[in-house]
């Protein structure tokens, strides 16, 4: 028997090129993967800090904390707490919440208007019902929407 010798045992030029392509697909969708997760869990939790400023204003009314009524300010990048029938600003009262530079607060829709949800003393009920969206400024696609009914109970959908 005869043994073939290999002239050349070492990688050739079109092998590398193969695995340097398979390792650039394997990266890209795995950063594609970890982008797409990472932007909604941006989302989520800009939508969770929202929900709990308006959950936290209805419940200080309910309870009159200050003998006062409470309410939120919805506007694109920040969301204000704030202590009486109407917002102003400046005030030392007020508690500002900034969102993440990546989502925007838009399609505020309202009973009456405005960007305020402010809650009735003892009933947490409010006249400013209504909803808004949470979403990823680089895709209006991906977005969580935020209910809140006459009673005063808000969700996210």
């Amino acid at each position: 028997m005869s043994k073939i010798k290999c002239q050349n045992p070492g990688i050739s030029l079109i092998e590398m090129i193969i695995v340097l392509a398979v390792g650039a697909v394997l990266v890209t969708a795995v950063v594609v993967s970890f982008s797409s997760f990472r932007n909604s869990k941006i989302i989520d939790v800009s939508a969770d800090q929202i929900l709990s400023v308006i959950n936290e204003a209805r419940v200080k009314t309910v309870s009159s904390e200050d003998y006062s009524r409470f309410g939120v300010r919805l506007e694109a990048n920040r969301v204000v707490f704030f202590k009486g029938d109407v917002f102003t600003e400046p005030n030392s009262s007020n508690i500002d919440t900034p969102l993440s530079s990546l989502v925007e607060i838009g399609n505020i829709s309202l009973n009456g208007g405005g960007a305020d949800i402010v809650f009735k003393k003892l009933t947490g009920k409010t006249s400013n019902y209504g909803s808004l969206r949470v979403r990823l400024k680089s895709d209006n696609n991906k977005y969580k929407t935020i209910s809140v009914k006459s009673t005063g109970v808000a969700n996210i959908q």
